[in-house]
């Protein structure tokens, strides 16, 4: 069989045959249960769950062949409407004053659920983001209701980049300035050897030039030139 997104049809034999006898478990418990029971991580078990429902909706022969006709449902992900967001936001805000994490007053907010979590996660990062003056109106709609909301904006980059993201990206950066640094080093040392080049060249035509008349005088600006290179 042609493979689906890269599995082999064992993989979507096997995964077929668990979600026959899933019983009431959700998705979330489902990839996690049949990673661990095939080894697979629970992320590669959600994107083949994925493929396969894409494939059973649009290839009806597929969908016969392996999962008796039934294609996969995919739950439809419902968008927050501006009120919902705002709530949410006002929420996390509140929570993190009382010295949640950000992390933890989503968990709680989503009961646990991980798929409801990810989507309250990529809403507060995106409102923190790109959203200032909602950021800015809930602030101050918490304060007019007497809760003493301190909130840091910049602060906000901690929550979309991790540490070891930013130290990384201090290290990448520190060895480019390196680089450009031995760059320009390499540069001048070049350079200059190129100027002492130079003057015993035009010294060699000022003999040529004058002979014997005045070598002492061209030995003497030679010297004093090379010397002022050897300074800078």
């Amino acid at each position: 069989m042609e493979k689906i997104y890269g599995y082999r049809e064992k993989d979507v034999i096997g995964l077929a045959e668990f979600l026959k006898n899933k019983g009431n478990m959700n998705l979330t418990e489902v990839f996690y249960s049949y990673g661990k029971k095939s080894g697979k991580a629970k992320g590669t078990v959600r994107n083949l769950y994925y493929a396969l429902a894409k494939k059973t909706n649009t290839d009806a022969d597929f969908c016969q062949k392996y999962f008796d006709g039934k294609p996969l449902s995919v739950s439809k992900i419902v968008e927050f409407n501006g009120e919902e967001e705002k709530e949410l936001i006002k929420k996390i805000l509140v929570m993190k004053n009382e010295g949640y994490s950000v992390r933890s007053a989503i968990m709680e907010l989503s009961d646990g659920d991980a798929k409801m979590a990810l989507r309250y996660q990529n809403k507060f990062r995106n409102a923190m983001k790109c959203k200032p003056h909602l950021i800015a109106e809930i602030i101050a709609e918490l304060k007019n209701e007497g809760k003493n909301v301190c909130f840091d904006g910049e602060k906000s980059v901690e929550e979309v980049v991790s540490e070891s993201q930013l130290k990384r990206l201090k290290t990448e950066i520190n060895g480019l300035v390196g680089q450009i640094a031995e760059s320009v080093r390499r540069e001048n040392e070049y350079l200059k050897d190129r100027i002492i080049r130079l003057e015993r060249e035009n010294l060699k035509l000022y003999n040529l030039l004058y002979g014997q008349e005045k070598p002492d005088k061209a030995y003497e600006f030679f010297k004093s030139r090379e010397k002022r290179n050897a300074l800078n």
